[in-house]
């Protein structure tokens, strides 16, 4: 069974770069291949891993409602669908879902897409999930079963405070998250905020700053080819260690 991670926080925390660093650090661990999984409308993920653009899972609403057949026929369709849009990489598979749902009702496509997303990552040890922004995922409930639930948070009192409503809302919502941690990510210079107190959610790690990524980035270049010496990558490589052993607090 795959282990399912999802990535969550308030826009502009870092999640997305989180993301690839965590998928980064599993597939130098052995756990590969990978699904990573794009649910954030703006999709940029493929830009961190080195991936073109995809083409969305969106647009499959449209296509599967004007398809003929029976609830049977439509539901093997679309998982042939949805194998089609799978972009493939030499660790790290993705998928991106694109925009949410229009202004027709799409709940019968929608739960027939999250129970094909559910058997595509049958096929992984480990799925990495990289939410939108905020919390409307998660209220929708658009994961059947979370094992890790990784909220990413800056060290400002508003950070904490967000961290703090994502957790409340998982428990609110009775959601299947096995553990929550939360990440620290410390953007933009190595001494920026002080160490926060009374932390919602069991620290999983603290990202420093990493004056590398930025032109990583810019060049095009994966991130699951940064080298050992970046400060963020050997942070995050470090707390997945410690999650696969069960180490982590």
């Amino acid at each position: 069974m795959t282990q399912m991670i999802a990535i969550a926080g308030k826009g502009g925390v870092g999640k997305t770069t989180c993301a690839a660093l965590l998928l980064r650090a599993l597939a130098a661990t052995g756990v590969r291949p990978l699904l990573a999984v794009d649910a954030d409308p703006n999709a940029n993920l493929h830009l961190l891993l080195g991936f073109p653009a995809p083409k969305a899972l969106g647009s499959l609403r449209e296509e599967l409602l004007a398809a003929p057949g029976g609830a049977t026929s439509k539901e093997a369709l679309l998982e042939a669908m949805v194998q089609q849009r799978v972009a493939e990489g030499k660790d790290v598979d993705l998928v991106t879902m694109g925009r949410g749902e229009g202004p027709g009702c799409y709940c019968y496509v929608n739960n027939l897409l999250r129970l094909s997303l559910t058997r595509l990552a049958v096929g992984y040890p480990a799925t990495v999930v990289d939410n939108e922004a905020g919390m409307e995922h998660l209220s929708r409930r658009n994961l059947r079963r979370i094992d890790h639930l990784i909220v990413v948070a800056d060290p400002s009192p508003r950070g904490i405070s967000a961290a703090r409503a994502i957790r409340d809302l998982a428990d609110q919502l009775a959601l299947p998250v096995g553990k929550a941690w939360l990440l620290l990510n410390r953007p933009y210079s190595a001494g920026d905020g002080a160490g926060a107190p009374d932390l919602p959610i069991p620290l999983l790690a603290t990202v420093p700053h990493d004056p590398s990524l930025p032109s990583w980035e810019a060049s095009g270049r994966s991130f699951l080819d940064l080298p050992d010496d970046s400060p963020a990558a050997s942070a995050i490589a470090g707390a997945t260690r410690a999650l696969l052993s069960g180490n982590a607090r």
